[in-house]
């Protein structure tokens, strides 16, 4: 597996909100789908990328797939990330790895946590999906685009679909939750054992009393005098 790969990966698992939010903008932006071809068609065969050119529109490409990928893009996504098929959980990897690529001026993939899908993402994402507009709200390609403000809909609504997670935390809240359990846990654990060492404590000290009893009058009357 690629180092790439593994990145990719990683991101996916612990940003799963942003993930899903980049999907559904692309998905509702292009009008596709794991099994869907440019211009609306299916296909059943996830081997490989289907590489059919077809003319709808006015328009003629080989797109297909939930990122719309063209041959040539999906061959250089395979190729980095070590993509054996065009499963759809392939296909999500290259997505997030071609946004990664187009975002790498403006801080890659993080720039999803800390700008969302903003204006400038967008147009950072532009060239790869042409229904994306760029800062002037045009298409990259000429080609029919959405609106900035439909793009940002899409991002959110996909967001909402999935629970935020623990792991999103920022790390001083992390560690604050890690102290608060094991204080708790600590605080168990004591008031479990107060019972018992109570108990072991009164033995002890019934114990004591008893030598000191025993001991006491051998020390006072040694030759036993005082009988």
């Amino acid at each position: 597996m690629s180092s790439t790969r593994e990145l990719i990966d990683q991101w996916m698992r612990s940003n799963p909100q942003q993930f899903a939010g980049l999907k559904n903008a692309i998905k509702r932006a292009e009008g596709s789908d794991y099994n869907v071809m440019f211009g609306g068609g299916r296909f059943n065969d996830y081997s490989k990328h289907p590489d059919k050119v077809i003319r709808s529109g006015g328009y003629s490409s080989a797109a297909a797939g939930i990122g719309q990928f063209m041959p040539k893009t999906w061959a250089g996504a395979q190729k980095a990330l070590g993509l054996s098929d065009f499963s759809p959980q392939n296909q999500d990897r290259a997505l997030a790895y071609l946004a990664r690529e187009r975002l790498m001026p403006v801080g890659g993939l993080a720039a999803l946590s800390k700008q969302g899908m903003s204006p400038q993402v967008q147009a950072r994402l532009a060239p790869e999906w042409a229904s994306f507009p760029t800062m002037g709200g045009a298409s990259y390609y000429g080609q029919p685009v959405k609106k900035q403000t439909d793009i940002q809909k899409f991002y959110e609504e996909g967001m909402g679909q999935v629970a935020s997670t623990p792991s999103l935390a920022p790390q001083s809240a992390r560690v604050g939750s890690q102290r608060s359990v094991e204080e708790i846990l600590s605080s168990a654990l004591m008031g479990a054992a107060k019972p018992e060492l109570e108990k072991k404590n009164s033995i002890a000290d019934a114990m004591k009393a008893a030598v000191m009893e025993s001991l006491i009058p051998g020390l006072l009357n040694p030759f036993g005098f005082l009988q």
